[in-house]
């Protein structure tokens, strides 16, 4: 467990530092003359993300090692899946910009359940025309807005 919180700790300390030097200056503007930037409150906690996290990586290079350390934090088979889901999300994401919203959204859905193990097609069928039913009634009938 000592990896894996030096490990987290220099990734959200050097994401906590992208987001400081780079991320939160190009996307939150100025505020008016005379008043605070609108950067400010971001800009805090974002600080606050990285002492933290520098804490962690420091406090667990100082502790001692303990006899589960050995062990890998994460199992190959958590990857996998992380990788597995990761991958869905990003065919989702080119299927919506290139093809359509529904288009990705039924891929979202079906492919995740089928990942999860649901074999059952009128429960894939089921599902994913109930979950984009639901959205499309929420955003074109209730708040009278498109998706794009």
């Amino acid at each position: 467990m000592r990896r894996a919180n030096i490990v987290s700790g220099v990734v959200l300390v050097l994401l906590g530092l992208f987001a400081l030097a780079v991320i939160i200056p190009n996307g939150i503007g100025r505020g008016p003359d005379g008043m605070m930037s609108p950067s400010l409150v971001p800009n805090m906690m974002m600080g606050v993300v990285v002492v933290l996290s520098a804490f962690l990586v420091f406090s667990n290079l100082r502790a001692k090692p303990s006899p589960d350390d050995d062990e890998l934090p994460i199992a190959r088979g958590e990857l996998l899946a992380l990788t597995r889901i990761g991958a869905i999300f990003l065919i989702s994401i080119a299927l919506f910009l290139l093809l359509s919203p529904l288009a990705g959204g039924v891929f979202l859905v079906a492919a995740s359940l089928l990942l999860l193990g649901e074999r059952r097609p009128l429960v894939i069928i089921g599902m994913t025309a109930g979950l984009l039913i639901a959205v499309w009634l929420l955003f074109y009938k209730v708040l009278g807005t498109g998706i794009l």
